[in-house]
């Protein structure tokens, strides 16, 4: 005899609807969320490749070579920015100084992939200092510099001396050729010369990022001194001293018995007193210390507008004989990038600034300014001038923690 079940039931037609949205929407979330993983993911890796990029364009800053910066990428083999990412690839406009491929492994293994984002939509660069991805529906930016002039137009600061640290002075300046050999940003190497002032001091300027070969040429006895200089972003050096192996300049090199330096710093308040000032009671202290103290003393000037310094000068104590020139320095830093710093001299009842600075920010940096003749007279400085000299400087968004001025001379 059959034994029949009874009450055995199963899903309504209702509770399958149900059962079946329920799923739908679980796998309309499951696929939502699946899509923003996906995306988040293409921007990270879209973020990573245009880091890369870059660094393809002006190097890599953590590679080095003996703890020095030795990557500068594009930039640094030809001295201009690449007109398209192509460029970094294949040597397109067939250049002598082109070192590349500049592309990574890891970035793209073809002509093709390293023109696209990970939504498969062309980086848009066309040369300068930002490359951009749209393929995700909004801009994706990565700032390669805050200016071109920031790899391209750097500078750097010597002072050449003999065996016995003298200086060149009037005779032998002319003497000396500062040779340095870059790229010209065209796809070849153009080779600038500068002499040296009577003090030794020279400015190389208008340099690209890189390392590039300078030559020191004392004419008279065919020596020449080599060096590498490694020129780094926003490069604007202290002096550097080279000397020659040899007494070149000691005996009778500047016109006499030798050539000296006598540094002069703030001892009081000049004719003008408009910066605040941080860590010290009267302005003149702030900035009189022979060494470097950074924060603990400084003047400062936070608005948009110009305000100046002047201080009155130690009296010389040790100089004789004929001033080869004059040079104001001062130690600034700015504290917005609209900062801007001048050195200011008053002589014979006269102020004159010196080249407007774009000073950088995290740490203090020198400027100076090179008078060979007194800018009121035209002439050679005079003692009597030195010791009325007022110096300081002129800021805006900066602060300054040093003035001072070195008197070169030849007795």
């Amino acid at each position: 005899m059959k034994k029949i079940l009874q009450n055995i039931s199963g899903f309504s037609l209702i509770e399958l609807l149900v059962a079946i949205v329920v799923i739908g929407i679980i796998l309309s979330l499951a696929m939502q969320s699946m899509d923003t993983f996906v995306d988040d993911n293409r921007r990270v890796t879209t973020n990573k490749e245009m880091d890369k990029l870059a660094q393809a364009i002006v190097g890599n800053p953590d590679i080095a070579n003996t703890g020095v910066r030795s990557d500068f990428g594009f930039v640094g083999d030809n001295g201009a920015f690449p007109s398209n990412l192509q460029d970094l690839y294949s040597n397109t406009n067939g250049w002598s100084t082109w070192d590349g491929p500049y592309i990574t492994t890891g970035i793209a293994q073809d002509t093709i992939g390293l023109k696209y984002d990970e939504w498969n939509q062309p980086y848009n660069y066309t040369g300068g200092i930002t490359i951009t991805s749209t393929g995700s529906g909004s801009t994706i930016t990565k700032k390669i510099a805050d200016a071109p002039s920031d790899y391209l137009l750097n500078s750097f600061n010597g002072v050449i001396k003999d065996s016995q640290d003298s200086l060149p002075g009037l005779i032998y300046k002319d003497s000396i050729e500062i040779e340095i050999t870059i790229p010209n940003g065209g796809g070849s190497l153009v080779t600038k010369i500068y002499n040296p002032a009577s003090d030794g001091n020279f400015t190389l300027d208008s340099l690209p990022v890189g390392q590039h070969q300078m030559e020191i040429i004392y004419s008279p006895e065919n020596d020449t001194l080599t060096r590498y200089l490694t020129i780094l972003p926003r490069h604007k050096s202290n002096a550097v001293t080279f000397n020659f192996g040899s007494s070149y300049f000691s005996t009778g090199g500047g016109g006499g018995g030798g050539t000296g330096i006598e540094t002069l710093r703030p001892v009081g308040p000049g004719s003008q007193t408009q910066l605040n000032n941080s860590g010290c009671t009267n302005n003149w202290e702030c900035t009189n210390e022979a060494v470097n103290n950074g924060d603990a003393g400084y003047v400062y000037r936070t608005e948009n507008n110009y305000r100046i310094d002047l201080y009155e000068m130690e009296n010389h104590t040790v100089g004789s004989g004929t001033i080869d020139s004059v040079i104001v320095y001062i130690s600034c830093m700015e504290t917005n990038s609209s900062g801007r710093v001048q050195t200011r001299i008053r002589t014979n009842s006269r102020n004159y600034n010196g080249v407007l600075e774009n000073p950088g920010s995290g740490s203090y940096n020198d400027y100076s300014t090179t008078y060979i003749n007194n800018p009121r007279t035209n002439s050679l400085w005079t003692w009597s001038e030195i010791d009325d000299l007022q110096a300081g400087t002129r800021l805006r968004r900066a602060r300054c923690t040093q003035v001072w001025v070195d008197v070169f001379y030849t007795y």
